[in-house]
């Protein structure tokens, strides 16, 4: 049976108030550009990030090589917790001995690496003339070897590595910071190099050459970072940003794009707004209208930040959009929204057309095909204005499935709450989907009434939940009076089970009755044991005893043992056997005369 749904009236409502509203409100609103985020680091990497460090500065040599091999590799929150680590040493280094001690380390570096530049040279050259004799070209190749001040001077970490001084606290402090930078070049993100050029803020000439080079690694990584340096509070970390970005070139906003990388080009626009360069207006302006939705997004947050500075850029947009001037008395703002609406509905026009299909057979009352027009405006505008004029046909759609189809209605009802409906609408329908979900739990087998009684919280007036509610009250009511007929029957059962294993036990190991032993057939008496030694043999009766001392062959022969009886046991082996004494003479005569 089908249980109905509350009633929509809440949802008719609210669509006459948004027709009813003014036109410019149908306007999207400007977005705003986010502050930079400055999180507390994760408590996971900050201990991995000191495990490292602890192990490059270890004494012992193979523990510094696996830690440095492990730098390559980007590891999870390292950027927040280097910047915790970072603070550390910035008030325990010494300003004096760091120095001194990466001087030496890349002096002593330089040279170890000139001279097996030299060794490799003299080699080519040798083959080069070899090769080639009596040749100009031979000649010229003899000087390959040569070492050209363009090539790279070796890294400044396996400089500091291969001079150990565990001992030495300037140079574990500067092997750390070196360690840290190699880290934020693996993670490449543009918070990555934030705390890159903030590294050259704190330390200055101390890191700078390695820093640039860095830099020059990371490229188009680096450059949204460098373009919010320029509006750094140090006047030499700004001299030194614009120069990388000129070394890079990206020095103007059309360099500065020049990436494939989404992420990267959303990082670029942001950046230009945080500094608010006016210059780079018309560049953002074009990415307003992108079909990627992060760029778009990226720009109008750019936009909003630059403000009141970029009105003519503005004005100047729209006239060659529309064909028209905008009034005088238009804010930035308006301009900027008139700008992106207009945009939009360029951009939207097959989603408009949808939308108004959508709205028209949700009139007529059909709304599976208001529906499915609404769905396919969502797949391609997850965020359009205009959703919320879709609340009534998916609710009056899940309405119409609520009888047999409703987990679809289930489906429909979670849409329009995602939909942004106001207090009253999510309500409504926040009620509607804990009823549904009460009577999917009853059909299964699984009821569960608080979640009917949430329904009844929201809406009191849910006919539905309470007719639901209602009907699990009888189903428990009948479970209980037959639980004790269950429990009886169980005890029953179990009765007659122990019994019967009582019964079986009994019979299975019978004692054995008087009765049955003497009715057994007698077996021939056995020979009787010999008498123990120790006692003098019986002496013969004399032939004037009365007969009757003399066993007569009459009396019966003594009984055996029974085969159930323990046999007698033997003397232990290791006692001697007895040995039998000689006979007496009266003995001997005796057996003599029986014998004649």
């Amino acid at each position: 049976m089908a249980m109905p749904l509350a009633p929509a009236a809440a949802y008719a409502a609210a669509e006459r108030a948004a027709s009813a509203a003014p036109a410019s409100s149908a306007l999207p609103e400007l977005p705003r550009l986010a502050p930079i985020p400055r999180p507390e680091p994760d408590i996971t990497a900050l201990r991995e990030l000191d495990r490292v460090l602890e192990q490059i500065t270890s004494p012992d040599a193979r523990s510094r090589e696996s830690a440095r091999a492990a730098l390559d590799e980007p590891m999870p929150g390292i950027v927040d917790a280097v910047r915790v680590r970072v603070q550390d040493i910035r008030g325990s280094l010494d300003r004096d001995a760091a120095p001194r001690v990466l001087t030496e380390a890349r002096r002593q570096g330089r040279k170890a690496l000139k001279a097996e530049k030299d060794d490799d040279g003299a080699k080519e050259g040798a083959d080069a003339k070899r090769g080639a004799k009596d040749s100009k070209a031979a000649k010229k190749g003899a000087g390959d070897g040569k070492v050209k001040k363009d090539e790279p001077e070796g890294d400044w970490l396996d400089f500091m590595l291969a001079m150990p001084r565990p001992r030495d606290g300037a140079w574990r402090d500067v092997v750390k910071l070196l360690t840290m930078d190699r880290m934020l070049v693996a993670a490449g993100t543009t918070p990555a190099v934030r705390e890159l050029i903030a590294l050259h803020a704190y330390f200055g000439e101390l890191l700078r050459i390695d820093l640039q080079r860095q830099i020059a690694k990371l490229r188009d990584k680096a450059v949204p970072a460098l373009i919010e340096a320029r509006q750094h509070d140090a006047k030499i970390v700004q001299r030194w940003a614009n120069k990388q970005l000129d070394l890079l070139g990206r020095a103007i906003p059309g360099e500065a794009i020049a990436s494939n990388d989404t992420q990267i080009l959303a990082d670029v626009l942001r950046a230009y707004g945080r500094v608010r360069d006016v210059d780079a207006m018309r560049v953002i302006l074009s990415f307003c209208n992108s079909d990627r939705a992060r760029l778009r997004d990226a720009a109008r947050e750019a936009i909003s930040a630059i403000g009141e500075p970029g009105i003519w850029q503005l004005r100047d947009a729209y006239l060659n959009l529309t064909g028209e001037k905008a009034p005088r008395d238009w804010a930035w703002d308006r301009i900027a929204r008139e700008l992106f609406a207009t945009y939009d509905r360029a951009r939207l026009a097959e989603v408009y057309k949808l939308m108004d299909e959508g709205v028209a057979a949700a009139s007529a009352g059909k709304h599976a095909e208001a529906t499915d027009a609404f769905d396919k405006v969502l797949a391609r505008s997850p965020l359009f204005e205009r959703r919320k004029e879709m609340v009534g046909a998916y609710v009056e759609r899940a309405k119409a499935l609520s009888g047999d189809r409703r987990e679809d209605a289930l489906a429909m009802l979670r849409k329009a709450l995602r939909l942004g409906p106001d207090k009253e609408q999510a309500r409504q329908i926040e009620a509607d989907i804990a009823y549904l979900e009460g009577v999917l739990l009853i059909e299964r087998g699984t009821p569960d009434k608080f979640v009917l009684e949430r329904a009844l919280e929201l809406d009191p007036t849910h006919a539905g939940a309470k007719e639901a509610l209602a009907s699990l009250a009888d189903k428990v009511v009948e479970q209980k009076s037959q639980t004790d007929r269950y429990i009886a029957a169980g005890a029953v059962g179990l009765a007659a089970m122990l019994a019967m294993l009582f019964i079986a036990r009994f019979r299975s190991d019978p004692a054995p009755s008087p009765g049955r032993r003497s009715a057994a057939p007698a077996r021939p008496p056995a020979a009787p044991p010999p008498a123990p030694p120790s006692e003098p043999a019986p002496q013969a009766a004399s032939p004037s005893e009365p007969a009757s001392q003399v066993a007569s062959p009459s009396e019966p022969a003594p009984q055996v043992a029974s085969p159930s009886e323990p046999a007698p046991q033997a003397a232990p082996p290791s006692e001697p056997a007895p040995q039998a004494a000689p006979p007496s003479e009266p003995e001997a005569e005796r057996k003599d005369a029986g014998g004649a």
